[in-house]
């Protein structure tokens, strides 16, 4: 008995770390820079670019047809970003409106990063962007699905417009992503305190 009972463990226990392995050579394969299309060592965001760099985007306020009005996003649906000169974006969620009262978006997003080195993991919207004209694309993994998610926005003065995601597409900068049906409207804030360069 206490032999089946010995080799019902080792058996658990087997299977247990060959799951464990599987799981991170998957997230190992979809979290590498390399993997990504949008990724590009010597990316440098054109001198002609809207987008700005110098602060964060904060989101106010979402319009859709069926509406067909804007209304000011609560602070549960708060969403900031932040675009790097060299190409990585990351966003943090400010669900009790904290950063935004306070001003404090480069440390918020100087913790993330932090936090990412420190467990030696990656930010949860680590991503890279791709600018054409005033079009914009975010592509970032989605994790559960283990597949890429391609989010579109048109760059107006201090203004980042989503109209639209999809996992579709590969990230082509095209009409139909553009459509007319979801806008939401993300309000540069310039930050003067330096933010940390991201490692991705």
């Amino acid at each position: 008995m206490t032999f089946l009972y010995s080799r019902k463990i080792i058996t658990v226990l087997l299977v247990t770390g060959i799951c464990a392995a599987f799981v991170a050579c998957n997230s190992y394969k979809f979290y590498q820079n390399k993997d990504y299309s949008f990724y590009q060592p010597d990316f440098r965001l054109s001198d002609t670019s809207m987008l700005r760099t110098d602060g964060v985007y904060v989101l106010q306020e979402i319009w859709t047809s069926q509406r067909d009005t804007k209304r000011t996003v609560t602070a549960k649906e708060r969403e900031i970003y932040k675009f790097y000169p060299a190409g990585q974006v990351n966003m943090v969620l400010d669900p009790e409106d904290t950063t935004s009262r306070k001003g404090t978006y480069a440390a918020a997003f100087n913790n993330s990063i932090a936090d990412q080195i420190a467990k030696k993991s990656r930010t949860l919207f680590q991503s890279y962007y791709k600018t054409e004209g005033d079009r914009l694309v975010v592509q970032r993994m989605n994790t559960p699905l283990a597949q890429f998610n391609y989010t579109y926005f048109t760059v107006k003065k201090d203004t980042l417009i989503q109209v639209s995601s999809t996992i579709d597409g590969g990230g082509q900068i095209r009409d139909k992503y553009y459509t007319d049906y979801y806008k939401a409207y993300y309000i540069f804030v310039p930050v003067k305190d330096t933010f940390t360069p991201p490692n991705w």
